[in-house]
């Protein structure tokens, strides 16, 4: 969990919670915020792996970088708090929900891909 929540939550079919994987969180996605500021213009290459629990309402409750440069994890966060998600149900009521989001940014030494210093790809 990335943070103390005590609501209900989503959970499999084995009364597990439920985590939704990066591609889905990204397509789950209403509302997106990219990076701002300096973090754009550095010349790093990172991968940032964050776990974000979304309310029933379909806000971010909070965020935890799990990995990636110390350099682009806040600024991934705080774009983060500022997404909305498609929300879900459990037995017809509205429940939170936990996903994990991967974001390659790249200014430097970049894969075939090239540069990308977004999150909105």
């Amino acid at each position: 969990m990335p943070c103390a929540f005590n609501g209900k939550l989503l959970r499999d079919s084995k009364g597990r919670i439920f985590r939704y994987e990066s591609a889905e969180m990204k397509r789950r996605a209403t509302a997106r915020v990219d990076l701002k500021g300096l973090i754009k213009q550095l010349d790093i290459s990172t991968v940032v792996l964050v776990d974000v629990l979304v309310g029933v309402s379909g806000e971010v409750v909070c965020t935890k970088s799990l990995a990636g440069l110390p350099i682009a994890r806040k600024p991934t966060e705080d774009a983060l708090r500022s997404w909305r998600f498609k929300t879900a149900t459990a037995d017809a009521e509205p429940v939170a929900y936990l996903g994990r989001l991967e974001f390659t940014l790249c200014n430097t030494s970049c894969s075939d891909e090239g540069p990308s210093m977004t999150l909105l790809k």
